[in-house]
């Protein structure tokens, strides 16, 4: 029998620090371990960040995907951690990347705050809006994979 999925999606304060290459520098620290990780555990999903935020959608077995999100709730480069969301899926979001990368792209937020899917850092909620950020995050990701926008493996 197949272990039921389940999908996660969480929204987090950065607490990288420095100029703009010792982010990207960071961040992409992050996505290589994300994408080692993330292999080795079946887990696919894709990260965004921008404005000082993380927002994430991870999904895969349930034991995998709890002790993922404990490791970074425990990760200090994250704070103020919320879920949007954490329920059984009938298919992956992002069933070709271990982890697809949105970037820094400030379209993408703004098209996922105008859906209403991602409301501001001082405004978060959990209700129906992590089925809405996965629905801009997917619809994103799958736009500009071809196009080289998004990075992942």
């Amino acid at each position: 029998m197949t272990e039921q999925l389940h999908s996660i999606a969480y929204f987090s304060r950065s607490n990288l620090e420095g100029d703009e290459a010792a982010l990207k520098a960071q961040v992409m620290d992050i996505l290589a371990t994300a994408w080692r990780k993330n292999r080795q555990r079946n887990l696919t999903g894709a990260l965004l960040f921008s404005d000082g935020c993380f927002a994430q959608v991870l999904e895969g077995p349930r034991e995998a995907l709890e002790e993922t999100f404990e490791a970074i709730e425990c990760d200090p480069r994250h704070s103020d951690v919320t879920i949007l969301h954490f329920h059984p899926v009938d298919e992956r979001s992002f069933p070709g990347w271990s982890m697809a990368f949105a970037g820094e792209d400030e379209a993408v937020r703004a098209r996922a705050i105008a859906a209403n899917a991602l409301p501001t850092a001082d405004a978060i909620a959990v209700d129906a809006r992590g089925k809405s950020f996965l629905d801009v995050l997917s619809d994103y990701v799958r736009r500009n994979e071809a196009s080289g926008k998004v990075l992942g493996e």
